[in-house]
């Protein structure tokens, strides 16, 4: 059964898979980390940045909470939710990212996964996210649309990874 975790030690190896994975088949849309930086200590180096990231303490960085998305012990994919509503999340990132690892595509997990986040924003009091979804990603559009997700408006957008873009941004009241 799908499930939302917090991240944990245990599923690095899983991690690193994913991020493997998507480097090979060039992820754009939502890049993780370099899987070639993911050694055996990186649990730990990197433990207090996401713990100070979720506390909105790391400079320049909005709150982000992150979730990593496992079946029966496999890694599926990763959640990320951002409670406040900045300018970089709404013209940006958005309020909620998430991704699921290449082998797991085409098999309902983007749909389970979205829906789990949308759950666990909802059980923190939190009314309404913003997806903000590259325009020629039609598989996470349409994911957001069966799952509520009302389109607010289409902007220009810019990262280093995609160039100059369109960028969907849907609202999902939850």
């Amino acid at each position: 059964m799908l499930e939302l975790i917090r991240r944990r030690p245990e599923y690095v190896d899983g991690y690193r898979a994913y991020c493997r994975e998507a480097y090979e088949n060039r992820a754009v849309y939502f890049v993780p980390a370099d899987p070639a930086r993911i050694d055996d200590g990186w649990f730990l180096r990197t433990k207090d940045w996401y713990d100070r990231l979720e506390a909105g303490l790391v400079p320049g960085q909005p709150v982000s909470l992150h979730f990593w998305a496992v079946d029966g012990g496999r890694f599926i994919g990763e959640f990320q939710l951002r409670p406040e509503l900045t300018e970089e999340i709404l013209t940006g990132i958005g309020s909620v990212g998430y991704a699921v690892r290449v082998s797991e595509q085409g098999k309902g997990r983007g749909t389970a996964l979205l829906r789990l986040g949308l759950q666990l924003a909802r059980e923190r009091g939190i009314a309404r996210v913003l997806l903000n979804i590259s325009d020629s990603n039609a598989v996470s559009a349409h994911v957001c649309e069966k799952l509520g997700g009302r389109l607010m408006d289409t902007i220009r957008a810019e990262n280093p990874a995609e160039g100059v873009y369109w960028m969907r941004r849907y609202w999902i009241d939850l």
